[in-house]
């Protein structure tokens, strides 16, 4: 990132950075640290006890009056900036922040969530008090719940004007002070709306910096540069960075902190220490790892031409390498996605390189056939997992590896914790082909999870068919990709046996015969029963179909559903019980307890806003990683179609225009069995040809990409056409 010198500003991290390094024109640095009373400075009105500092944050407890608090210091003459943390529990809310001078006129007004979900600013004096509010502060995005927003303003006494940045980023400038002014003296907080009358906003790291503006850049510069280093990987995969430039990056951030914390300091050298910082931060983002971790091959056995892949999604585009490949060789710690046509669709196949390099001759199916390529990095997780909007940095978290929230969207970018996306329905909110690529093309994700509950008329809600028209779809992501999460397998209720007329053993015997590849089987269970027959009924499913179970839900009953409520104990004995069989069991890979029950069931993790026995054994049972058993793939026979008398076979045109196509040099096989056979793109086939004459007619077939296999007693040969 480039800074903006002209219009700098201190971001929240960047401003206590400042502050806390150094005594230069430091005026507030509250971080609520202490529990208990307000700190001092701050003062209640409008209400008694529903300001409040909880968990290094001041909150504003809304239930029926309209909590408020505000913050008075020293007046400040000089040109500064002022910086806050906030986020609220609802998106409709309105949460008010007024700077204001010691003669009680207003500098500026930023309200969070008032009127629509935005975060805007009061452009005008309306009746004494700041009004007329209008979008802008965070720009086209709305604002969310529970989400953490690091606002920042830098005040400008001399042209009295305000600045406003949202992660440090500048939004708007120049925007004039509500009222003519020569201080800033306090801050006033006040919560005066919310959704239903309840729920809360927190405050955090509320800081004021009396500073010039090269020392705020300063300050700016080396906050960026820190962040930066704090979220890179050392390391020499993909997307990592190496020991040695992580120290030299270092080595620099030091020298300007020491150039930062020198009160006497000329402007020169701050500016100095500035470019010094946008120097090497642009030096060390050059030295993240991107090498090629797959190599592919012309021929088999790692034989002929040699072309280097990197970490990326290859969607098309790949110019004389599509239809090329016959084997290759991928680094340990990656995956690949291989499929025969566009949008991940025809043959495909997945391969994880997780405990060594991998060689392999690809299958006859895919050899020169490849127009789809995905390589990522391939992240090692524990089975147990986590459920929408945990609280992943406090205490509150439950210490696993991975998690889901239903939807496409990570809930936390920042947490450790792998997120994996789910395409919740059939609609294209969910499965579009652009959904689909944009999905794919995040690095950081290897799983896609399909459809929630479609046998449940409140969830998804999906037929057999329906799923089945939408399934492929999901293909385009190129992740490793997860049936539909079923709410029940439908086993008999009286004997575990399979039912066969159940929706998953449906979806799963009809992707078996049309070719779809699915590489997992996620479940849902609520049911009470032992744990024999809780296990018993996922291994009947991963028997039959012989792909890992991830069961994605579970509980030791659901209230809502009337499972009669229990104590906390005996739901913390079942609860755990099932937990330990699902860790133990080398079929199953991963797993969610659905953890949200309230405390009166007797079955959920929180009780008073604590965690519970159960809870606390779920986040302290150890559940290490790996949880995926690496594959043992077998060696690709080398096609008789290549190197052979199949591959003397042209088919002409192979942009259909006319309605016919010719093959050539079909006397190259004699006196033997010969078939034609046409295929669409999702693998069904759509034409047959028993006795080939070298004039094929397809001008009844609609428009689009097909595949065209011709069958001999010497092997098969395979070639795209397109129909226009």
């Amino acid at each position: 990132m480039k800074l903006n010198y002209t219009y700098i500003i201190a971001l929240f991290f960047a401003i206590n950075s400042f502050a806390q390094s150094s005594s230069c024109g430091n005026v507030v640095d509250d971080t609520f640290s202490a529990a208990g009373a307000l700190p001092e400075g701050w003062t209640e009105y409008s209400t008694s006890g529903s300001v409040t500092v909880v968990n290094d944050y001041l909150k504003f407890n809304l239930v029926q009056n309209t909590p408020s608090a505000y913050r008075t210091f020293a007046a400040v003459s000089n040109n500064c900036s002022f910086s806050f943390d906030v986020q609220g529990s609802r998106t409709t809310m309105n949460f008010q922040m007024d700077l204001v001078s010691s003669e009680g006129k207003y500098i500026a007004s930023i309200a969070l969530g008032k009127g629509t979900t935005d975060i805007k600013y009061a452009t005008a004096m309306v009746n004494t008090i700041p009004g007329t509010y209008v979008a802008g502060v965070i720009g086209t995005s709305k604002f969310a719940k529970n989400k953490n927003y690091s606002l920042s303003m830098y005040v400008d006494f001399d042209n009295q004007t305000v600045d406003f940045y949202n992660d440090g980023l500048l939004t708007l400038e120049n925007i004039p002070f509500l009222e003519t002014t020569t201080n800033f003296a306090k801050v006033d907080a006040k919560l005066l709306y919310m959704y239903s009358n309840s729920g809360t906003a927190f405050l955090d790291n509320l800081t004021v910096v009396e500073a010039n503006e090269s020392r705020i850049s300063l300050s700016n510069a080396i906050e960026f540069s820190q962040k930066a280093i704090n979220a890179a990987i050392v390391g020499d995969k993909y997307n990592q960075y190496p020991q040695t430039a992580v120290d030299a990056f270092q080595s620099e951030i030091d020298n300007a902190n020491a150039v930062l914390a020198n009160c006497e300091s000329a402007s020169a050298a701050i500016d100095t220490a500035v470019s010094d910082l946008q120097t090497a931060e642009t030096t060390f983002g050059t030295t993240k790892v991107n090498d090629p971790v797959l190599k592919l091959y012309s021929g088999y056995d790692f034989s002929g031409s040699e072309h280097e892949v990197y970490c990326g999604y290859y969607n098309g585009g790949l110019g004389t390498f599509e239809d090329w490949a016959v084997s290759f060789k991928l680094e340990k710690g990656y995956m690949a996605t291989f499929a025969q046509d566009i949008n991940g669709l025809g043959v495909s196949k997945i391969y994880i390189a997780q405990d060594a390099d991998l060689e392999i001759n690809l299958p006859a199916a895919l050899q020169e056939t490849i127009s789809f390529i995905r390589v990522s990095p391939w992240f090692t997780v524990g089975k147990k997992g986590s459920l929408g909007d945990v609280k992943w940095t406090t205490s509150d978290n439950y210490n696993t590896s991975w998690y889901y929230n239903w939807g496409l969207a990570a809930t936390n970018e920042s947490s450790e914790s792998k997120f994996v996306p789910m395409a919740w329905s059939k609609s294209d909110n969910w499965t579009s082909l652009a959904k689909m690529e944009a999905v794919g093309q995040n690095m950081s994700f290897n799983h896609l999870m399909a459809f929630n509950e479609p046998d449940n008329s409140g969830q998804s809600n999906l037929t057999v068919e329906q799923a089945l028209e939408a399934y492929p779809k999901l293909l385009a992501s190129g992740l490793r990709l997860g049936a539909p999460g079923v709410e029940n397998v439908q086993y008999s209720s009286t004997n575990d046996s399979f039912n066969e007329d159940s929706w998953i053993k449906e979806f799963m015997d009809s992707c078996v015969a049309r070719g779809y590849r699915v590489d997992f089987i996620p479940a849902h269970d609520y049911v009470r029963r032992s744990k024999s027959t809780f296990l018993e009924r996922f291994k009947g499913l991963h028997d039959r179909y012989n792909l890992p179970i991830w069961v994605t839900e579970y509980n030791y009953g659901n209230p809502n559903m009337g499972s009669a409520n229990l104590t906390v104990e005996q739901g913390y004995s079942n609860i755990k019980g099932l937990t330990e069989v699902l860790e133990g069991a080398d079929f199953i890979e991963r797993y969610n307890w659905y953890y949200f029950f309230g405390a009166a069931s007797g079955i959920g993790g929180m009780t008073n806003g604590e965690l519970n026995i159960t809870g606390q054994f779920y986040r302290d049972f150890e559940s290490p990683a790996p949880s995926y058993i690496q594959e043992t793939y077998e060696q690709g026979e080398l096609s008789v179609a290549i190197n052979s008398v199949a591959s003397g076979f042209v088919i002409s045109p192979t942009v259909v225009t006319e309605g016919v196509f010719t093959i050539k040099n079909l006397d190259r096989v004699e006196n033997g069995r010969l078939e034609l056979a046409i295929f669409s793109t999702t693998g069904q086939l759509v034409k047959k040809v028993s006795d080939i004459s070298g004039v094929v007619n397809v001008s009844s077939l609609s428009r689009g990409v097909y595949i065209v296999r011709i069958t001999s007693d010497l092997g098969y040969f395979t070639q795209k056409i397109i129909i226009q």
